[in-house]
């Protein structure tokens, strides 16, 4: 949905990941695999974070064919949590950084991922790989006609609840996993 994420995110093992891939494949649902590099931008002083969990972000997402610059805001204090999320490609990186640079935001962090994406009528699964942190699956409404419980009726049959989903951010799991070291 334009300009609005609502997505369910869920910490899965590797035999829930085969076995949803198995049905999306059986069901001939067109996928896409894409190598992904995540650089996450904070202004200076950070007021992307409140009480150590990320509110809003802006990212360059660096793929094969092309650079995406997004600002998500995210609203926990909805129901369902949802992001606004704008995005827009850019031709540029180094002149933005650049900009950004200039305007006092820093690297926050860098993320390599390696992501499976697969796209239905209903929803947009994306399956995260990142090295050190456990598989991600992000279901994500693709039209207003659904809600958030036809992603539990999906996931049921996978013995997914409500108690499997999280709501932190990929940036914060990646602050904790760094900070046990």
């Amino acid at each position: 949905m334009k300009d609005k994420e609502i997505e369910l995110k869920f910490i899965i093992n590797k035999d829930i990941k085969e076995r949803i891939i198995a049905d999306l494949n059986y069901n001939k649902t067109p996928c896409s695999t894409l190598k992904l590099k995540d650089t996450y931008y904070t202004p200076t002083p950070d007021t992307f974070e409140i009480n150590g969990e990320t509110v809003e972000c802006l990212r360059i997402r660096e793929t094969e064919g092309s650079i995406i610059f997004s600002y998500k805001k995210i609203h926990k204090d909805c129901t369902p949590i949802y992001c606004d999320e704008y995005e827009t490609e850019v031709l540029n990186k180094e002149q933005l950084e650049k900009i950004l640079f200039a305007l006092g935001y820093k690297i926050q962090m860098i993320i390599d991922k390696t992501q499976l994406t697969y796209v239905t009528e209903a929803f947009e699964f994306a399956f995260d790989s990142v090295k050190g942190l456990d598989e991600l699956l992000e279901i994500e409404l693709k039209n207003e006609q659904e809600d958030l419980n036809s992603i539990y009726n999906f996931v049921a049959k996978y013995n997914l609840t409500k108690n499997d989903v999280t709501y932190e951010g990929i940036q914060n799991m990646m602050k904790k996993k760094n900070n046990k070291h």
